[in-house]
């Protein structure tokens, strides 16, 4: 079950993570390949990506789509980062190119990503 926040609409969401990255309108019309006018009427709720951009729009900002229309505060998917981060873990014990150092930082993002998608679970956000 996701945490839904009601007052958070795409158009808001969108232009905040535009905001985040410190892309102006025009250059996010570039990048997206629409229009800045479309972009102006989706931060001002006149209008709302097809299914296609919002995928779109979801993969370049590396967020979910849930995230996107406001059904979850949570941006990415724990799992889908724990899982990376797991075969970063193998890499690591079969490569042999990484000092102590790196290996334990990596294994310390591992272990807080595990603790972060064990308190999601907790809270229902995640199946």
């Amino acid at each position: 079950m996701a945490i839904i926040n009601e007052n958070r609409m795409f158009g808001d969401i969108f232009k905040d993570l535009r905001l985040e990255k410190k892309l102006s309108q025009d250059r996010i019309a570039e990048e997206l390949e629409v229009s800045q006018g479309l972009i102006t009427k989706w931060e001002s709720h006149q209008s709302t990506p097809s299914p296609e951009m919002l995928d779109y729009i979801a993969d370049y900002f590396n967020v979910t789509t849930d995230y996107l229309i406001g059904r979850t505060d949570m941006k990415n998917n724990p799992m889908d980062t724990l899982k990376t981060m797991e075969r970063y873990k193998f890499l690591m014990d079969s490569d042999g190119r990484l000092t102590d150092e790196q290996k334990e930082f990596f294994m310390d993002m591992i272990e807080t990503q595990h603790r972060k998608f064990d308190e999601a679970q907790e809270k229902g956000n995640v199946n």
